[in-house]
């Protein structure tokens, strides 16, 4: 899998419930941390974040959303979250 930051790795670990994945909720610790990504790096945890908040597993499926919500999603996601790094 991707080799996840350790800050954001732990934080995943310990959340109980899904809203404190949206990008207005991240704590400010994992802000700064995504902050310092590389586009791609950022990319793929947005990616990963959405997919975390907005997927329903089915019964055939463990990802349910299409490649293309997915892709919308995560563009979403990048820009209420780049809206923070500047606060």
């Amino acid at each position: 899998g991707v080799d996840l930051n350790k800050t954001i790795e732990s934080f995943l670990a310990n959340i109980s419930n899904l809203s404190q994945l949206e990008a207005k909720n991240l704590p400010q610790d994992v802000i700064i941390e995504m902050a310092k990504m590389s586009p791609e790096e950022l990319y793929k945890t947005c990616t990963q974040f959405v997919v975390l908040i907005h997927n329903v597993p089915s019964e055939h499926k463990m990802i349910t959303l299409d490649e293309s919500e997915i892709v919308v999603l995560a563009q979403e996601y990048a820009k209420e979250l780049i809206g923070r790094f500047s606060r």
